[in-house]
C-alpha cells in the first residue's frame, strides 16, 4: 500500500474515534445532568410507614389508613416525580411530643384500651400494646415528624406538602376523632424555638373543628386559626370556639359556590389582616359530597378549586405554606388529593423547581 494513503487512513481513522469519543463523553455529561435534574429533592414529605394496617381492623372504619401510600403512587405515575425526590421524615421523638402532650398522656396512649377510643374502633383494645406501637401509633409519629419537616421545608422552598398529617382533634392530655398527636401544634413550638417571633396562621378547611388545635395554642397573639367547618357536627367544642380568630362555621351539605365564595372572600383578608410568616393548611377531603362523616356537598372539583385557591393566595402574597392532609373518609380520597397535588404542581412558582 502506498505510505501516503495508509498514513491518511490513519489520519481519518483517529478523527473518525476522536469525535465519537468527545461524542459519548458529552452525551455522557448530558445524561448526568439530566439525572441529577431529575433527582432533585422537592419539597414533598412521604414515609412507607405512614400507611396503617393492623390484620384488616382498620376496615371498621370509615377512614382510608393506606390513603397514603396510595397519593405517594398517584403522584409517581401522574406527575413523573420518582419517589427518591421526596424527603423523608423521621418519627417525632417523646422529648419533642412533651412539648406540648403531658408524660401522663404519653403513657395512657399506649394502653390499647384507650387507643381504641381514640381510633374510634373497639377491637384495637384485644390487641397486644407492642403491635399497637408498631401497627397504629409509630405511623402517627411519623406523620407527625412529616409536618414537623413540611413546616420546615415551606419555610425554606416557599411551600411543602406532607401526605399524612393534620391531626387537629388532638390535644394536650387527650386524643379524639383518630387524632393522638398534636402535629401543628408541636410543629409550631418546634419553630418558635429558633425564631419566637414567627407569626403561624393555621388555615383549617377540614370539615371538622380543629378543636385540639385550637385548645392548645389558644390566644397566643402570634397564631390566628382560620376555620371554616360544618357546624352541625363533632365536635362542636365551645371552649375551644374561643381561641378562632376567623371563626365560619357553615350549614350542613354546603356546595361548591357558597363553599368556595366564603374562601374566596374571606381568606384573603384573613391573610392580609394577621400577616402571617407561614400558612398551615389543613386540607382535609372529608368535606366532599360522597364522605360519610364531613356531611357537606363539595364536589371533587370544589376540593380540587379550594386547594388552587389557598396555595394561589398565599405563593400571590410570597407566603410559604405547609399542606397536611387531614379527614377524608370516602374510598375516592386518595385519588382526589392526588389529582389535587398534580395540579398544584403545575403552578408557575412550584413547577419552576420540579
Amino acid at each position: 500500500m502506498n505510505r501516503k494513503i495508509f498514513l491518511l487512513i490513519c489520519l481519518i481513522s483517529t478523527n473518525i474515534c476522536t469525535k465519537n469519543f468527545f461524542s459519548k463523553f458529552k452525551s455522557s455529561s448530558q445524561s448526568k445532568s439530566v439525572a441529577s435534574l431529575n433527582f432533585k429533592k422537592i419539597p414533598i414529605v412521604f414515609h412507607k410507614n405512614y400507611d396503617i394496617s393492623f390484620w384488616g381492623l382498620e376496615k371498621l372504619h370509615p377512614f382510608d389508613s393506606c390513603k397514603y401510600g396510595k397519593i405517594a403512587d398517584y403522584i409517581v405515575k401522574n406527575c413523573s416525580i420518582d419517589r427518591c425526590r421526596f424527603y423523608t421524615p423521621d418519627p417525632v421523638t417523646d422529648n419533642e411530643l412533651l412539648l406540648v402532650h403531658s408524660k401522663e398522656y404519653l403513657k395512657k396512649v399506649a394502653e390499647p384500651s384507650y387507643a381504641a377510643k381514640v381510633a374510634e374502633v373497639k377491637p384495637l383494645s384485644w390487641i397486644p400494646r407492642s403491635s399497637l406501637q408498631t401497627r397504629l401509633l409509630d405511623p402517627m409519629r411519623y406523620a407527625t415528624g412529616g409536618t414537623i419537616l413540611a413546616c420546615q421545608l415551606a419555610l425554606k422552598f416557599g411551600w411543602a406538602i406532607n401526605l399524612s398529617g393534620g391531626y387537629h382533634h388532638a390535644k394536650a392530655n387527650s386524643g379524639e376523632g383518630f387524632c393522638f398527636f398534636a402535629d401543628i401544634p408541636l410543629a409550631v413550638n418546634i419553630l418558635w424555638q429558633k425564631n419566637p417571633n414567627l407569626k403561624v396562621m393555621v388555615v383549617d378547611l377540614d370539615a371538622h373543628q380543629g378543636n385540639g388545635v385550637e385548645s392548645i395554642l389558644k390566644n397566643d397573639k402570634r397564631i390566628a386559626v382560620f376555620d371554616v367547618y360544618n357546624g352541625q357536627i363533632y365536635p362542636n367544642d365551645i371552649e375551644a370556639k374561643k381561641y378562632i380568630r376567623y371563626n365560619h362555621p357553615i350549614k350542613g351539605f354546603t356546595r361548591d359556590e357558597q363553599y368556595l365564595n366564603l374562601v374566596k372572600t374571606e381568606l384573603p383578608k384573613a391573610l392580609d389582616q394577621f400577616k402571617p410568616d407561614l400558612i398551615i393548611y389543613n386540607a382535609g377531603t372529608d368535606i366532599f359530597q360522597e364522605d360519610p362523616l364531613g356531611c357537606l356537598g363539595v364536589s371533587e372539583f370544589g376540593i380540587i378549586q379550594r386547594d388552587s385557591i389557598v396555595f394561589d393566595l398565599c405563593l400571590q402574597r410570597n407566603k410559604p405554606v405547609a399542606m397536611l392532609l387531614s379527614g377524608g373518609y370516602s374510598k375516592k380520597t386518595y385519588e382526589i388529593i392526588g389529582k389535587s397535588i398534580q395540579n398544584i404542581l403545575k403552578k408557575s412558582k412550584i413547577s419552576s423547581i420540579i
